[in-house]
């Protein structure tokens, strides 16, 4: 980079230079720049190198890009950051990889157990049963033969399940005599004895009473999902449910970290239905003392409408390949789900639902469209994951202005199995349908639902321009978009998500400086290659919040 003077005066001066190299604005002429300056957060010029370099003064910040690439900070518009955060620090790594078989994970519950005292309790995530060799979830028997004495929850990748030991059943008040919970279920054997495997609403009846989910030990692990967001090039995060895992107390570990400072990542949260006062009544109140502001704000409420297509519990109109028989399960009755929509519309919340398969999509969509035709208030309901939404469905959501976030790594990390298992190869290949949507101007967003895929949003950019199976098919190359419109889905379209558009997403003057440097420009790569870009640089407000650690020295 040329060694520019530092010459401005201190009334124009830059806060922050990003220059040599290439900026993708991402703007609605999609222009391109060298250099970009920063004042006081926001975006004050785009320009050429020699232009943006007439803003250096004495405090300047210089990023020096040297050939690298610029693009907004990403916006993941659909993750649980607490949920992200108790799976960094769990003691037990129940997926796969590493593990091939049940017994795997048992032996790393009983190093969990050797490690601890009698009675702690010992939690494990993201088992997969399709992955296992076992072809089975985990049963409690398994659990018990190396845990007697502390109670063990695994809890599925999907987040829909767990499976726990006799411990764990004991505790929390679960027997033979349980009811299965409205909206849940509570698997048994021959004898009607629980078998330790709990889905949807009954597995919350055991998550939801967990020790080690103060609002502390909560806001321990927001820290450590905000590192990995920003390692990652995420400087906005959509928390889809807040208090699904802790209930009040993430909102209270939220408050916490934002009285301190430390919210790094930008949080527009979505508060889980059940935390809303009132609502229930259909009077929903908003809680105490939530000014929104830049870092963080409490944007709508989110509300579960089925299950996972993986669980065999995500509600389709047509029964699974794998059991004809099934049609999966409303985890709340669509007359509900319409009233609470209803409510919080009229309250003024933006509602965000949860809807997996097609038969659960038909209720959300019911729900909006007798909300009547969009009024120009800038609604914005949303629908998530949206995974198996029919193409008349589509039709009905352009007509109403619904939007979607899609969970576009489904396709990689579920995509041989929905072919194969789950909902046969003509529906599996219409999972996450970018194109139609598009082709029908609704706005969308694309997500990883971290933790139950991994955060790096340069891979759902990837599989939304490949669409390549984890065994190496390519699942519905027709509805495969390109590079630009995958990268708006991370950054100006999933903005447009929570209203935002105008704040962040596309880097123009006026908007928050947010941004990530990335090794090459991914639109001038191979696709192929997207996936194994690096992030080097994360800027959130004109500072840089996170870079790349330099490679060891190598010996002489």
């Amino acid at each position: 980079m040329e060694d520019f003077a530092r010459r401005a005066e201190a009334d124009r001066a830059a806060d922050f230079v990003a220059l040599g190299g290439t900026v993708l604005t991402l703007d609605g002429a999609g222009r391109r720049a060298n250099a970009i300056a920063a004042r006081a957060g926001r975006i004050t010029a785009i320009g050429t190198d020699r232009a943006v370099a007439e803003l250096i003064g004495p405090d300047t910040k210089v990023l020096d890009l040297g050939g690298r690439t610029a693009i907004p900070g990403f916006v993941e518009s659909h993750n649980h950051p607490a949920f992200f955060g108790m799976t960094l620090a769990a003691p037990v790594d129940a997926g796969s990889p590493p593990n091939d078989t049940i017994g795997d994970i048992v032996d790393r519950v009983a190093q969990a157990v050797a490690d601890r005292g009698p009675g702690e309790w010992i939690r494990g995530f993201r088992y997969d049963d399709t992955l296992l060799a076992d072809r089975r979830h985990p049963a409690r028997s398994d659990l018990d033969a190396v845990s007697p004495r502390n109670p063990v929850v695994l809890t599925h990748v999907s987040g829909h399940f767990c499976v726990v030991n006799s411990a764990a059943l004991r505790a929390v008040g679960v027997d033979a005599a349980t009811p299965d919970p409205p909206g849940g279920h509570i698997a048994r054997d021959e004898r009607g004895e629980p078998t330790g495997l709990l889905a949807e609403t009954a597995a919350f009846l055991v998550t939801s009473r967990l020790p080690g989910q103060s609002a502390g030990e909560l806001a321990a692990a927001l820290r450590l999902a905000d590192a990995e967001y920003l390692a990652n090039g995420i400087t906005s995060v959509h928390d889809t449910g807040i208090g699904l895992i802790g209930g009040a107390a993430e909102l209270d570990a939220y408050r916490a970290l934002r009285r301190g400072g430390e919210l790094r990542t930008r949080i527009r949260g979505y508060l889980i239905d059940g935390l809303v006062p009132g609502l229930a009544e259909g009077r929903p109140e908003r809680p105490d003392g939530e000014n929104a502001d830049e870092r963080f704000a409490l944007t709508g409420v989110k509300i579960i409408a089925d299950g996972s297509i993986q669980g065999r519990t995500g509600c389709l109109a047509e029964g699974y390949t794998c059991a004809p028989g099934e049609h999966g399960m409303m985890l709340i009755e669509p007359a509900v789900l319409g009233r609470r929509i209803a409510a919080l519309d009229a309250a003024g919340w933006q509602v965000a639902v949860h809807g997996n398969g097609d038969a659960a999509i038909d209720a959300v969509i019911d729900g909006y469209a007798r909300l009547g035709a969009p009024d120009g208030t800038g609604r914005r309901h949303r629908i998530e994951h949206c995974q198996t939404v029919r193409e008349d469905q589509l039709d009905r959501m352009a007509a109403h202005d619904v939007l979607a976030s899609f969970f576009i790594k489904h396709v990689y990390y579920w995509g041989d199995r929905h072919r194969d298992t789950f909902l046969g190869p003509d529906r599996a290949r219409r999972i996450s349908p970018l194109v139609s949507a598009k082709s029908r101007g609704i706005h969308f967003g694309l997500h990883s639902d971290t933790p139950v895929t991994p955060v790096p949003p340069l891979e759902g950019i990837w599989c939304a321009v490949r669409r390549v199976t984890r065994e190496g098919a390519v699942l519905g190359p027709e509805q495969a978009v390109d590079v630009e419109a995958a990268l708006r889905g991370y950054t100006i379209d999933a903005a447009y998500l929570a209203g935002e558009e105008n704040l962040k997403g596309s880097l123009e003057i006026g908007k928050l400086a947010d941004l990530a440097v990335l090794s090459e420009d991914p639109t001038a790569v191979d696709p192929d290659r997207i996936r194994s870009l690096r992030v080097e640089a994360t800027v959130s407000g004109g500072e840089v919040v996170w870079s790349l650690p330099p490679a060891p020295a190598r010996p002489r």
